[in-house]
């Protein structure tokens, strides 16, 4: 399992973008992260055309199918929704990552038995204004 933003282990930290004006604020070789929606496609393009690493917040299996198309290359989901959407990446050989997001450590255990790839903590997004 992954872990991203724990307290306790060192790691990339993302950066949260609503416009591709953003990206130019954001280090080199950064991940990206926003939210899927339609209105979002158009930063999602760039991304690709690009070569630019980004994760995407999902809510259900058919945004996960659909950002696994768009080549993110994590998948960031309510833990909820996790055990569905992971399923979903493991029946279909996903490449993108699956990560549950959650603000509490204490929710790590319950996470881990939900066989995600990964947990992310508010503390890896850093949120990039323009």
């Amino acid at each position: 399992m992954i872990l991203f933003g724990h307290p306790y282990v060192p790691s990339e930290r993302f950066y949260h973008i609503e416009s591709v004006e953003a990206v130019r604020h954001t280090p080199a070789n950064s991940v990206l992260a926003l939210f899927f929606s339609p209105e979002n496609l158009d930063i999602i393009r760039y991304l690709r055309e690009n070569s630019i690493r980004f994760a995407l917040f999902i809510e259900t299996p058919v945004d996960a199918v659909i950002a696994e198309n768009l080549r993110a290359s994590y998948l960031i989901v309510n833990p909820k929704n996790g055990s569905a959407v992971q399923s979903v990446a493991e029946h279909y050989l996903f490449d993108a990552k699956v990560l549950g997001y959650t603000d509490d450590t204490d929710d790590l255990e319950d996470l881990i038995e939900m066989r995600l790839d990964g947990v992310i903590f508010p503390e890896a997004i850093i949120k990039v204004t323009t």
